[in-house]
């Protein structure tokens, strides 16, 4: 179950639509705080608060979800105020994984040098709520859709090296990555025939080496 606020209660539940991925009608829908109206019928500061469900989710299960989500939500909210000013934090729950995402102006300092202020405040967060809950949670952090735009950035980085190893014929090494972003690489590339991708090296500087199959040539790294 999460909450929205927003101008009208049909903004916030179209907004609810999207972030749960349902149609309306596959959702309990309820209005808990009205909007205030101003003069002469203008909606006033006080925005509507609406809360979704997904039906036939059960009650017990659901509520053990939130509860994680709420106290998650709330963890953040804690270290952020420490990094950055006036940012506000939103999520849902999906699969038992709590979704949250940061809106503030300062998105670059909070996700820092490749992503890893951003990564250092998952594992933080995932480490306390499991805590707290007495099980493993999977908490995902992100802040103005940088983990889908960092994704697709190193897809398409994928699919230009693998471009270049086969017409080349030359093995394609890439720069050191993390263990997730190595991930993203081998599944981006693991549908292509005449390419196979192995990662080499150890810790930090584990990378990627792409390899053409028809040809055995040198190596060569970006």
């Amino acid at each position: 179950m999460i909450e929205r606020e927003a101008r009208t209660a049909e903004a916030a539940i179209e907004e609810l639509c999207k972030e749960l991925n349902r149609s309306r009608e596959e959702l309990d829908i309820e209005v808990v705080e009205e909007g205030s109206r101003g003069l002469l019928g203008f909606v006033g500061s006080k925005k509507v608060k609406v809360r979704a469900r997904i039906k036939g989710q059960d009650e017990g299960g659901a509520a053990a979800i939130d509860d994680g989500f709420e106290y998650a939500k709330t963890v953040v909210e804690r270290i952020v105020e420490a990094i950055v000013h006036d940012a506000e934090v939103e999520g849902y729950t999906r699969d038992e994984r709590i979704h949250l995402n940061i809106k503030t102006r300062e998105s670059g300092l909070l996700i820092g040098r490749h992503g890893q202020t951003l990564d250092a405040v998952q594992y933080l967060v995932a480490k306390i709520v499991g805590k707290r809950m007495g099980e493993r949670r999977v908490v995902i952090v992100d802040s103005e859709e940088y983990r889908d735009r960092k994704r697709e950035a190193l897809e398409e980085l994928a699919r230009e090296m693998g471009e270049r190893a086969k017409s080349t014929g030359r093995v394609v090494k890439l720069k050191p990555m993390t263990a997730r972003d190595r991930r993203v690489v081998h599944l981006a590339l693991k549908g292509d025939r005449e390419l196979e991708t192995k990662s080499q090296g150890d810790g930090e500087l584990r990378r990627i080496k792409i390899i053409p199959r028809s040809k055995g040539g040198r190596e060569c790294s970006t």
